[in-house]
């Protein structure tokens, strides 16, 4: 089955329309191989309906990943509703950050073979970010795309790096001190630093441990020569200050806080949430 790839900062796949676009229900579902994700969100009355998350045992392939999707639709009747809109959220590191001047679609593929392992009949997808400045070449999980686009009428995709990008990008826009960015998932984490309101520093590791997690922050603090004590680390994800993750940071960074949402008129259904950077720009 053919993906249709719009040329705009998001993937779009549509083939007849047969959304309610007066609901305004919308699904999110982030993929990856450590796990799964789902959240529907009521528009009209500002509140999240569903949440669910799924974390497997260990790390899977693609094949035993849509089965697991395939499962939670069967499983879980909420899925099964009619959608405004839906999108997916691919997870993986098989991304990288292009010039818009420098990118060739035609040689898309190219641009991952320096960092990342692929096939030569992998399936190239792109975000255009900064609008349009820069492109997030990646690959997505096409057998997922393929049962998406079977099930529902259209869709949306985003790499989870393009979602992470642009809203620190729009958080440090007038920033006179810029911070460091942590954003801690499953089993890794995402490191980002702008400096003028320009990326300079993107890197996504994986972790094991708590001692991982600061190792690789102060590596990177270290790498763009950036003082401990003065220079801010922003924190984001499924975090607390009681959480041990946040413990070690501040063990070694003094200036230490947690990502918090400004998102006018969705403070109700994001108020447990709003440290979770990608989840609530998923929609």
């Amino acid at each position: 089955m053919k993906l249709i790839q719009m040329e705009t900062g998001q993937k779009t796949i549509q083939k007849i329309n047969r959304i309610d676009l007066t609901s305004n229900i919308k699904l999110s579902i982030h993929i990856s191989l450590n796990g799964l994700s789902f959240c529907i969100v009521d528009e009209n009355k500002n509140e999240i309906v569903f949440l669910k998350e799924i974390v497997f045992p260990k790390k899977t392939t693609p094949k035993e990943l849509l089965k697991h999707l395939k499962s939670s639709f069967k499983d879980n009747s909420e899925l099964n509703d009619t959608f405004s809109s839906v999108k997916i959220i691919h997870y993986n590191n098989l991304s990288t950050v292009v010039p818009e001047v420098l990118f060739d679609k035609n040689n898309a593929l190219s641009y991952l073979k320096f960092n990342s392992k692929i096939l030569q009949n992998d399936y190239v997808a792109n975000d255009s970010i900064f609008n349009n400045e820069c492109i997030n070449v990646y690959i997505p999980y096409v057998n997922i795309n393929n049962f998406i686009f079977k099930k529902f009428d259209s869709f949306i995709y985003n790499h989870y790096s393009s979602i992470i990008l642009e809203q620190i990008k729009l958080n440090e826009k007038n920033s006179t001190n810029p911070s460091l960015y942590l954003n801690i998932g499953l089993n890794h984490i995402d490191l980002t630093f702008f400096k003028e309101n320009k990326l300079v520093f993107y890197n996504t590791f994986e972790y094991i441990s708590k001692e991982d997690v600061i190792y690789y922050v102060l590596f990177a603090i270290d790498q763009l020569k950036l003082n401990p004590e003065e220079t801010p680390i922003v924190i984001s994800g499924k975090i607390s200050k009681e959480d041990e993750y946040y413990k070690i940071i501040y063990k070694y960074i003094r200036n230490v806080s947690i990502f918090n949402s400004k998102i006018e008129n969705k403070s109700k259904f994001y108020d447990d949430l709003k440290s979770d950077l990608i989840l609530i720009n998923s929609f």
